[in-house]
């Protein structure tokens, strides 16, 4: 047992609303998963636990958010967009979570979403099979600053696509899922004393289940929008495969 979840079990006994029922073995289950998949090297450049807890925090934190911007488009997504919320915890995405404790030097910010892990090759491009399909990339993770909602997408919809749909075959086109995904971001809260470090406080963290698929090889170029307007706020290159990008 680690840190984090002898404090989430410390939380969870101490907190007035319970946690969905078999909560832990399921996203132990996927973490299981998650890690035969990437390997040893991408288990130890982002250790990610994906837990639903948010709503425990906040329950143990002193007092609801100051905060409404996000709970007042947290029904609502971009247009053409996926809608990941706090406190999820569905096949689609997990919200909560632990990472790695040298996580930001191997991150990409993009105006308030980090892309975890995408400098150190987290991010990939998908396996091309016969037919034309292309298997999943599954367990990527984001990150938005808590408080705030916004679309990640792509101009090149077409070449990326978001899988929000399980496929018995694990084989996908780019025309399954959505080309972006609108992230609600968790309320501001208090963070609770003697939670370790690797929590990435005044983060929402959202890990992927499903990932998405591309036929990019070098650079994957995403923008960042932001409600009432979804105008386009930042943008970047996140490289694929660990390789890098122009500036």
């Amino acid at each position: 047992m680690d840190d984090l979840e002898r404090w989430l079990r410390t939380t969870m006994e101490g907190a007035t609303q319970d946690p969905p029922r078999h909560l832990l073995t399921g996203v132990w289950r996927r973490r299981r998963l998650h890690l035969r998949r990437v390997g040893a090297g991408g288990a130890a450049a982002v250790a990610a636990i994906a837990i639903a807890v948010p709503s425990v925090l906040q329950s143990t934190a002193g007092g609801r958010s100051d905060s409404s911007a996000a709970s007042a488009t947290a029904s609502r997504a971009a247009p053409g967009s996926e809608l990941l919320t706090c406190g999820m915890y569905t096949i689609r995405g997990i919200s909560g979570g632990e990472l790695s404790p040298h996580w930001k030097s191997s991150s990409v910010e993009v105006g308030p979403v980090f892309f975890i892990g995408a400098r150190s090759g987290a991010w990939r491009s998908s396996q091309r099979l016969s037919g034309g399909k292309l298997r999943a990339i599954a367990g990527d993770i984001l990150a938005v600053r808590n408080g705030t909602t916004v679309e990640v997408t792509t101009p090149q919809p077409a070449r990326f696509r978001f899988v929000t749909s399980q496929s018995g075959s694990g084989r996908y086109t780019l025309r399954d899922g959505f080309a972006g995904v609108t992230l609600v971001g968790c309320p501001h809260y208090r963070f609770p004393h003697g939670a370790p470090e690797a929590y990435a406080a005044e983060l929402t963290i959202f890990y992927l289940p499903l990932g998405y698929v591309t036929d990019l090889t070098g650079c994957l170029p995403v923008q960042v929008r932001m409600p009432p307007s979804w105008k386009v706020r930042s943008t970047a290159d996140i490289p694929l495969n660990g390789g890098h990008c122009a500036a």
